[in-house]
């Protein structure tokens, strides 16, 4: 009952959105750009929720921009991300031909491939002012408050329910509380304790959230402690949750803005040196305790069975849709999967369920394993345009979102999960736009 009522507040998450349509003066002649910029903030918001609002979102979104073309007809340019995305979605059409499942390969490319083409050929069409971006971001913000918000209601309720008093909440390792993950307690508002819970593509937007307001607040859009809030109840949530990588993101988050907080270049490039420096120590000096830390031998069996697979099919990968366990078993000669068991040789490749136990935790593994190193090749080129246009447009906090969605794609497969691939369609479409939005 209680998951049922948590899952009704969670549509709170909208309140801002909301609120942002109520208070756009809506103009004729300005209609479908207006109501494409409320789409961009809806795709936004929907990162805290449920998936299904989010492929909702941007059904809506592709829609409305298409008939914004038809009307409007814009001027067109080629952008090396939008050149780069037809590429990467054009190698996995052609892994086609070898893929043992060349329908789930099609489905593969309508789920994946399709939405990064969409939107870099959106943000190749479409002009957006500062103003635009500014509300966009600003509605994010207060979504992603809302959420912490949300987040912190559910814990406290778990508290209640389970009689845990708040600080003997266990926020180190991966414990459990009353048989479950931590994390699923703390996000139960987006569908209950098996709902969508995954600590980290659950964080992923609030840190991104958190980067976009810190820009807000030093421009004076919006109040400076609305950025510190958010950072704050991030850093929370990443201990209620025990995602220990979130403590990495939340103190890269931390330094960037101490430093883009400082008054001139030359405090701020002293600060990012002395910061450098004592991140390269702590490193250093915590070394040999890193592989304790990260115990999950799950994972690192992933990685060696993957690898051993890459080696033996380094240009071609499964093909499109045909990577699954049985596949890289019978090409490694393993007969174990994690959280699977025992593969038999004698099993065959289309006998696996879609999207499941599939992917190691990289996404250029990920794409090696899929399409060979020539796909792996492509995803990299495509963060180094992002990366690039946050340099070129003088875009600081594009920067560090950039910097920790590719530290994240090192221990996740973001562009293969619905919120990982959205955000990164969302950074290209408010990066790779007409006017300078540093």
């Amino acid at each position: 009952m209680l998951d049922i009522i948590l899952t009704i507040f969670g549509i709170c998450i909208y309140i801002p959105f909301l609120v942002q349509l109520f208070h756009t003066h809506w103009e004729k002649d300005k209609l479908l750009h207006q109501l494409t910029v409320a789409l961009v903030s809806l795709e936004l918001t929907a990162l805290f929720h449920v998936p299904s609002v989010m492929y909702i979102a941007t059904v809506l979104l592709i829609t409305v921009f298409a008939v914004y073309v038809i009307v409007k007809r814009p001027t067109f340019r080629w952008t090396p991300i939008l050149i780069i995305s037809i590429l990467y979605g054009l190698w996995f059409a052609i892994s086609l031909f070898w893929s043992a499942i060349p329908l789930r390969g099609a489905r593969f490319l309508l789920d994946y491939s399709l939405p990064l083409i969409a939107f870099a050929f959106l943000s190749s069409i479409w002009s957006i002012s500062k103003e635009d971006i500014q509300q966009c971001f600003r509605t994010f913000g207060y979504a992603g408050l809302v959420f912490i918000g949300l987040s912190l209601l559910s814990w406290g309720c778990t508290c209640a329910e389970l009689n845990i008093l708040p600080w003997e909440w266990k926020i180190f390792g991966k414990s459990y509380i009353n048989g479950e993950n931590a994390y699923r307690w703390i996000f139960r508002f987006n569908g209950g304790i098996w709902g969508y819970t995954h600590p980290s593509y659950n964080l992923l937007p609030l840190f991104a959230a958190t980067c976009g307001v810190m820009k807000l607040c030093k421009k004076h859009v919006i109040q400076p402690y609305i950025s510190w809030l958010l950072w704050g109840g991030a850093t929370m949530l990443t201990l209620l949750s025990q995602s220990r990588m979130g403590i990495v993101y939340a103190a890269i988050i931390l330094m960037a803005g101490i430093v883009y907080w400082l008054p001139s270049k030359r405090l701020q490039l002293s600060a990012a040196c002395v910061f450098l420096l004592i991140g390269v120590a702590l490193l250093w000096g915590t070394w040999d305790k890193w592989p304790q830390y990260d115990t999950n031998h799950n994972r690192q069996k992933l990685y060696d069975v993957t690898w051993r697979y890459i080696q033996n099919k380094p240009l071609q990968g499964a093909g499109a849709g045909a990577l699954n366990p049985i596949e890289i078993c019978h090409t490694t000669g393993e007969l174990y999967w994690p959280h699977v068991g025992y593969i038999d040789p004698q099993r065959e490749v289309t006998d696996w369920q879609w999207k499941v136990h599939m992917l190691p935790h990289n996404q250029f593994m990920a794409d090696a394993a899929h399409a060979g190193i020539i796909a792996a090749i492509l995803s990299l080129l495509m963060y180094a345009c992002v990366a690039v246009r946050c340099v070129r447009i003088h875009s600081y906090w594009g920067g560090v979102m950039m910097l920790i969605f590719t530290l994240f794609s090192f221990l996740e497969p973001p562009l293969y999960i619905g919120k990982g691939l959205y955000l990164f369609c969302c950074m290209i479409c408010l990066l790779y736009t007409e006017k300078t939005i540093s």
